[in-house]
């Protein structure tokens, strides 16, 4: 995705590789087993596969800022549109405008690619709330997830 700039702040996506394993388990352990807590039982061993087998994914990326992990996201992006697999922002960072810099960024290149924007949230994911913001839309549920979509109107 190339170079983005929020709050003045320089963000870059990075190929991630098996090296950054242990950031982006550490990340998602510790935003997603609370979550995940409140609803079923977590087992570290089954999300760390989770994790390590999204890093083999082309689509991810480490975020970084001034040369510093930030956090890490999953993109796939098809010919029926782009689907936002996964994205985690260390919490000191967050509500700091990466988030929205990097959605923003996607939903621009889907609105150029006469594409939809794809993304599952936890139900109990305070996120669904930063997600409607940017215009994205609950259209199906599973038990314990919302599906969204955003698309460009007009």
């Amino acid at each position: 995705m190339g170079i983005l700039a929020a709050g003045g702040q320089v963000i870059e996506l990075l190929p991630a590789t098996g090296d950054d394993l242990e950031f982006a388990w550490s990340l998602y352990r510790d935003l997603m087993k609370p979550l995940t807590e409140e609803v079923m039982s977590w087992d570290d061993q089954s999300q760390r596969a989770v994790v390590k087998q999204s890093l083999a994914h082309q689509g991810t990326s480490i975020i970084t800022i001034d040369d510093a992990n930030a956090g890490w996201l999953q993109v796939d992006d098809t010919s029926s549109g782009i689907h936002l697999g996964q994205i985690y922002i260390l919490p000191a960072l967050q509500n700091r405008g990466v988030g929205s810099a990097i959605l923003k960024r996607l939903c621009d290149q889907a609105r150029r690619e006469d594409k939809a924007v794809f993304l599952e949230v936890m139900k109990n994911n305070p996120a669904r709330a930063f997600y409607e913001a940017l215009g994205f839309r609950v259209t199906g549920q599973s038990k314990y997830k919302f599906e969204m979509r955003w698309q460009a109107m007009g």
